[in-house]
């Protein structure tokens, strides 16, 4: 199975993690890893580019729904880049699209 992580790094203030490919259940634990890794020393913001995922499930949604109500209590800002319009879909469909801080489309 594929590592879903794509790229994961970090300054100071900053993190970034690209995430690619399936974001399932089988894909949770690696993504879930990685995110602690980089959450391990306070950062001001995490960008989580979706852009090369091409399918999610109600585990990845809610691995993101827990990153969103961890970025609220440890007070880091959370933005969420859109992945394709098909993924996408699959939010807005579970009502969430609107409850994560999707950027821009």
């Amino acid at each position: 199975m594929p590592d879903p992580v794509i790229a994961a790094d970090r300054d100071a203030r900053r993190a970034r993690l690209v995430l690619g490919g399936e974001l399932d259940m089988n894909a949770r634990f690696q993504a879930e890893q990685a995110l602690d890794r980089l959450l391990a020393s306070p950062v001001e913001q995490l960008v989580v580019d979706l852009g090369e995922v091409t399918f999610v499930d109600s585990t990845g949604m809610g691995l993101l729904l827990e990153v969103h109500d961890r970025a609220r209590s440890e007070g880091f800002r959370l933005r969420l880049l859109p992945g394709p319009d098909e993924v996408h879909r699959v939010f807005e469909l579970a009502g969430v699209a609107d409850v994560l801080p999707f950027a821009e489309r």
